[in-house]
């Protein structure tokens, strides 16, 4: 026999794979969940499968000695089956707990005291007599099979043990009235609202399961009657994977701050509020190009709002006078606004990659979306933007939505750090560093109500 393990979404899957690989003769031994990916290197996120782990006989002609079942061959096949029929009956009761059914903790008593049983027999040495009647000391093959068959042993034991502290956690779990691989009817009734709330903001179905549990995990039996503890275990969960990136500083030479983003998302608004932070509030030396040369209405509002901060305005249509001007401008920060572009449409994207491939200062592109932008569209546009390997990623119109859990989640997943949020039209007002507490608050804002 040789062992192997099987990955799959689920149990049923994993089997199903086990049959059709290895035929009906395979023998599930045990499985277990495990998670696999996450990211920022932690379990958010990641995905939950199940590791089967199964015996199937070796396709290899046995030699004449190994026919000659020796004493311990007896204790494989024997324990071999016990393995077999616990995890079987193991897999029985997970799928009780499942589905609520009561558990007989006598049969999980049961269970174990069997596998007792068996792992002292494995433990128990082999006589010397009936191993010599069984295999012929001088015959070479036969001790190479001795020593398969001692493998086979401890791994049958590492495998039950791994059943017996299964059914040892499940067993306490029982007796604490939980179940192991569920939660009870009343701990689905105090999460709803929070797992409504997740899906409300566009979360995907399979991470609201996965951060719901997490808070179930998270707190005890008695906290999930306090909807407070709750809560305040769901915002730090969520706190603790929305990365920020801090506000734009300028530092000991030129920077480069280029704004990105579909059409419409508000790129020059934004561009002139923080442009009037920087000029009028911390009283640094800001310039303004656009290389939009498609929508002639941003390109005089940009005008009109450096004409009131008194910021120089530049104009280009090519890469080289882009860059004569980024050589001629001595400003401390010089902020690009670039035209909207559909995610669709990859080769204009590429156009504007072209113009930031030129610069060869000290450089940031921040990708600018709306809050109120469908998840799907959402995925497009970072899929699409991604190509310019942008730096973090600016909200904008979280006025005009009421949940904006779509754009972290999609963040979260590209690994892209949030820079602001904006909420109005107001220059300089109505932008506002982005910060965990409260991205946290605007998505869980609705269970108060």
């Amino acid at each position: 026999m040789k062992y192997l393990k099987i990955t799959a979404e689920n149990y049923n899957e994993a089997m199903k794979q086990l049959r059709r690989e290895h035929g009906d003769e395979a023998i599930p031994i045990s499985h277990k969940y495990v998670k696999q990916g996450g990211l920022f290197s932690s379990r958010f996120f990641a995905k939950e499968v199940v590791e089967l782990t199964a015996a199937v006989k070796e396709k290899k002609p046995l030699s004449a000695a190994a026919h000659k079942k020796s004493t311990i061959d007896f204790t494989v096949d024997d324990t071999r089956e016990t393995a077999a029929r616990t995890a079987k009956a193991l897999d029985n009761i997970n799928r009780s707990v499942q589905s609520r059914d009561e558990v007989n903790v006598d049969s999980i008593n049961r269970s174990i005291d069997t596998l007792n049983d068996s792992l002292s027999t494995l433990k128990k040495p082999v006589p010397a007599a009936d191993t010599a009647s069984a295999v012929q000391p001088s015959n070479n093959n036969t001790a190479g099979c001795m020593t398969n068959d001692t493998d086979v042993v401890k791994h049958i034991e590492r495998e039950m043990n791994d059943i017996k502290s299964s059914l040892n956690r499940l067993l306490d779990t029982q007796k604490q009235g939980r179940g192991m691989f569920g939660p009870t009817c009343d701990e689905d009734n105090s999460l709803n609202p929070y797992r409504e709330i997740l899906r409300s903001n566009d979360f995907d179905p399979e991470d609201c399961e996965l951060i719901i549990r997490d808070v179930r995990d998270s707190i005890s039996r008695e906290d999930l009657k306090d909807k407070f503890k709750i809560e305040k275990s769901l915002k730090d969960l969520l706190k603790s994977r929305i990365v920020t990136a801090g506000p734009i500083k300028k530092g000991n030479r030129k920077k480069i701050i280029m704004f990105i983003g579909p059409t419409g998302v508000g790129k020059t608004t934004t561009m002139a509020k923080l442009g009037a932070i920087h000029s009028l509030r911390e009283g640094s030396k800001v310039a303004f190009i656009t290389i939009d040369n498609y929508r002639i209405a941003a390109t005089e509002q940009l005008k009109k709002y450096a004409e009131i901060m008194r910021i120089p305005v530049h104009v280009v249509s090519d890469q080289r006078s882009f860059r004569e001007i980024l050589t001629k401008e001595k400003s401390d920060l010089v902020m690009v606004d670039t035209s909207g572009r559909s995610h669709t449409n990859d080769l204009k994207i590429a156009e504007i990659k072209s113009f930031a491939d030129s610069i060869e200062y000290d450089f940031e592109k921040i990708l600018c979306v709306s809050a109120s932008t469908k998840k799907g569209d959402l995925k497009e546009i970072f899929r699409a933007f991604d190509v310019m390997k942008f730096d973090s990623v600016i909200i904008t119109k979280v006025d005009e939505t009421s949940f904006i859990g779509n754009v972290i989640d999609i963040a979260d997943k590209y690994n892209k750090p949030i820079s602001y949020l904006t909420d109005g039209q107001e220059v300089p007002n109505d932008i506002h560093i982005a910060e965990p507490d409260r991205i946290v608050d605007m998505i869980i804002r609705e269970s108060a109500d």
